[in-house]
């Protein structure tokens, strides 16, 4: 197996070994023997605003920016290669979440580990410098079973399907009533969450449609409210938040799309924003889908990889910088089967076979 990675590379997030402007077509990661030897392993890649994480077989590596901590290292050095974070060790982590400059980290057991930039309060802790690992508990110490990072604020879900949020107050209040919850994703300011009956709610930031309501007209959505989606599209499988603009995978192996449309985040021709969920059509047989801050990418059945919107520093690894409106297929980079797909703000990943 091995690592691929394409996008902005300013302070070395993409861990070729060294920092660059950006890296416009998927390259291969210098990555230590160990991460080698486990990638194939239940393999997780996430990234944050300049910073990129690898979980693997419960270890976890990271390189990029870590000037508030973000990639925990002991001297909060900058790293152009993935090391491993040895205070993870033993944890046994199964997930991971990077918002701007913080990152979060779900182990097998239910804890939830976090580090980087408190300055909102995105850790959990009244402390706004943090130094090192801190645990994250829930309200009624519950295991959390999932977890997402946005630009300033995090949501993890327990396993009675309640929802913790840490981070600013004024755009995404902790809500006490939110229940039966299975997934949470967290965008710039805003949060999507899906439940147990398959229904999409979403509150926050609301600028651009993000929230998924027919309108603009409010901007800011203080509760939850219920986005509309046709039963007869199917059974939600996944979302995921982008900045301004949300994706959701079906068991149809659907995307639909919806939010901000300025880069061409929603896969749709036109320029306009879309406040409701529309299936963008050329993907079919979808089985993985990702969102970075403005860029969007789906892997399906047969191994290739599309990917679309905002391309200013290569994140859509098609070998140039022009934002895409519509889907492009840039499996032809990679020299075997794509098996995982991740994406930070302005980065991309994907593990080949």
């Amino acid at each position: 197996m091995q690592l691929f990675t394409w996008g902005t590379n300013s302070h070395g997030q993409l861990g070729q070994g060294f920092e660059s402007e950006l890296l416009s077509v998927p390259t291969a990661a210098h990555i230590p023997e160990e991460l080698q030897q486990s990638i194939a392993y239940n393999c997780q890649i996430a990234g944050g605003g300049n910073h990129s994480i690898v979980t693997s077989n419960g270890r976890v590596w990271a390189a990029g920016l870590d000037n508030s901590g973000q990639i925990c290292s002991t001297e909060k050095k900058s790293a152009s290669v993935f090391s491993e974070i040895h205070a993870l060790a033993g944890c046994n982590v199964t997930s991971v979440a990077c918002g701007w400059d913080f990152t979060l980290f779900l182990a097998s057991n239910g804890n939830l580990y976090g580090c980087g930039s408190n300055t909102f309060h995105q850790l959990g802790i009244t402390n706004k410098v943090v130094n090192g690992l801190i645990n994250l508990h829930s309200l009624d110490h519950e295991p959390f079973v999932q977890v997402s990072a946005g630009l300033r604020h995090a949501a993890a879900v327990t396993n009675t399907g309640c929802l913790q949020i840490w981070g600013i107050e004024k755009y995404v209040k902790q809500l006490t009533d939110v229940t039966g919850v299975v997934k949470a994703s967290c965008g710039q300011r805003h949060i999507v969450a899906l439940t147990t009956k398959n229904k999409l709610l979403a509150w926050g930031g609301n600028n651009h449609g993000q929230c998924g309501q027919s309108s603009t007209t409010t901007k800011h959505i203080k509760e939850p409210l219920s986005i509309e989606w046709d039963e007869s599209n199917g059974r939600i499988e996944n979302v995921v938040s982008g900045w301004t603009h949300s994706l959701v995978l079906t068991d149809r192996q659907h995307v639909y799309s919806w939010g901000r449309n300025t880069y061409g985040q929603l896969g749709r021709a036109s320029y306009d924003n879309s406040f409701l969920p529309k299936r963008i059509p050329e993907l079919e047989g979808i089985t993985l889908i990702a969102a970075g801050s403005e860029h969007s990418m789906a892997l399906d059945k047969f191994g290739q990889l599309w990917t679309w919107g905002w391309n200013e520093h290569g994140s859509l690894g098609n070998g140039n910088t022009e934002n895409q409106f519509r889907p492009v297929n840039i499996s032809h980079y990679f020299p075997g089967r794509i098996q995982s797909i991740g994406t930070g703000a302005g980065h991309s990943f994907a593990i080949v076979e």
